[in-house]
């Protein structure tokens, strides 16, 4: 799909995959800027219930303004039917890599601050009735910020199976 035109969106590379979708860089022509665009497998498209888990992952993150939580521009389908979300595109690398690459340990500072960040973020969805229910590495982005002292943020994201409490 590399190279396609996808409404007002050309997706440029792959920049993810996973077991349900691709996540697509792709650029939003009318603003000009860069977006992250997701989109479910096309086996996924039939079945109504994992459409309504992808979709549910756009709901729960867009209830949630917060620094720390990917922003959720639209979701819907294609007229092809494929499902997708636009979602901010962040730079940087998912924390599992910034791990992988410190031999699996961050100083103490670090995690402190990662942790702080995370942990409020949690409480801002907790606050909006939504419980993430997959925080891992893979899952969190620590991204360049010039807003935060450090210069780095960390984002979560993935909220697929996120359960909406109200």
């Amino acid at each position: 799909m590399v190279g396609q035109r996808l409404g007002n969106y050309v997706l440029r590379k792959v920049i993810g995959q996973g077991g349900m979708g691709v996540v697509y860089e792709a650029r939003q022509e009318s603003l000009d800027r860069r977006v992250a665009l997701k989109t479910l497998h096309p086996e996924y498209a039939r079945q109504q219930e994992q459409v309504s888990r992808f979709f549910n992952e756009a709901k729960a993150a867009s209830r949630v303004d917060h620094p720390s939580i990917v922003k959720i521009d639209e979701f819907g389908h294609l007229p092809d039917g494929t499902a997708y979300i636009i979602m901010e595109f962040l730079s940087g690398d998912p924390l599992s890599v910034r791990l992988r690459n410190l031999g699996g340990k961050l100083q103490i500072p670090d995690t402190l601050r990662i942790s702080r960040q995370i942990a409020s973020a949690l409480a801002a969805t907790h606050a909006k009735g939504i419980v993430h229910r997959d925080l891992k590495p893979d899952n969190v982005m620590w991204v360049p910020d010039t807003a935060v002292a450090e210069g780095h943020r960390a984002k979560v994201l993935d909220f697929g199976i996120a359960r909406i409490t109200d």
